[in-house]
């Protein structure tokens, strides 16, 4: 076990503050509207809701244009007369959309309020519309945590696999995607030895976990929690329960998930990290 000291609180605080800014930024999940799968060729798109990408807003008209995809490449035309649409801040007509694997992230395509963005998930390909009036943005009050758990941040053995495994996992829309792992992560919680199954994390010095636990729909969101845990050269991995934390699919429909490996369900109660705020006592 690691001790909790005030400095430690204060970065795991100051982390928390900047989970809740990142939701409610204009461009955060929060602000989140709307889910779209694309179809080979052309799709309508415009407010009227029948269409293939509807785009529910007082600044768009009934039928704004299409957009076409062939191949993997997005093409966006406006049709409607006396409407600003912008592609990356520049008013067009016609553009080639980037997706959000492209080197230099996906296109923003703006009108009124509203931003949508070209989002590819295996061979699907898909329109994710935020709205930065979204009330669901507007009237976050924050996430909700467990207290502070001393006991639940964990000096942990990083085993690496001797090439890395390809994992084929479900996310919440029913794909099944597949993630490379580095190996696997072994601890000890309430007198028993666990493993966890690590991803790449943000860097070489860190790992990503997608777990399960026996809070999971009872008192923590039910598909999963995320945890991001720093590796060091030797081996050893700061895996704080402390720093668990709900997915962006626990606060919008319109997230694209993943859901843990068989391997990522533990059976014991991990009462540390975030946690439903209706059941919140911190």
């Amino acid at each position: 076990m690691v001790s909790i000291d005030h400095d430690y609180e204060q970065r795991l605080y100051a982390w928390r503050r900047e989970l809740d800014d990142h939701l409610t930024h204009e461009e955060g999940w929060l602000a989140l509207v709307g889910l779209h799968w694309l179809d080979e060729g052309a799709n309508a798109i415009g407010s009227d809701p029948a269409l293939t990408v509807p785009l529910i807003h007082a600044a768009v008209p009934a039928q704004l244009g299409t957009l076409t995809l062939t191949g993997g490449a997005v093409l966006l035309t406006v049709s409607a007369p006396d409407v600003e649409v912008r592609v990356d801040g520049e008013s067009v007509r016609q553009a080639d959309l980037r997706d959000d694997h492209h080197p230099d992230g996906p296109s923003k395509v703006e009108i009124g309020s509203l931003m949508f963005t070209v989002i590819k998930r295996g061979d699907a390909y898909a329109v994710r519309v935020r709205d930065r009036e979204n009330p669901a943005r507007l009237t976050f009050t924050g996430r909700a945590w467990f207290p502070l758990e001393p006991a639940l941040r964990l000096d942990a053995r990083f085993v690496p696999y001797e090439t890395p495994r390809d994992y084929w996992i479900d996310n919440t829309v029913g794909q099944r995607i597949s993630i490379d792992s580095p190996g696997e992560v072994t601890f000890t919680l309430d007198g028993q030895q666990h493993t966890l199954i690590a991803f790449p994390g943000n860097d070489e010095q860190s790992l990503w976990f997608v777990f399960r636990d026996a809070t999971s729909g009872r008192q923590t969101y039910g598909a999963c929690r995320f945890l991001n845990a720093a590796l060091t050269e030797d081996g050893r991995v700061d895996l704080d329960f402390n720093r668990a934390y709900h997915p962006p699919c626990a606060f919008t429909d319109y997230a694209t998930c993943p859901l843990p490996p068989a391997g990522n369900v533990l059976p014991v109660a991990v009462t540390a990290g975030e946690r439903y705020p209706e059941r919140a006592t911190s």
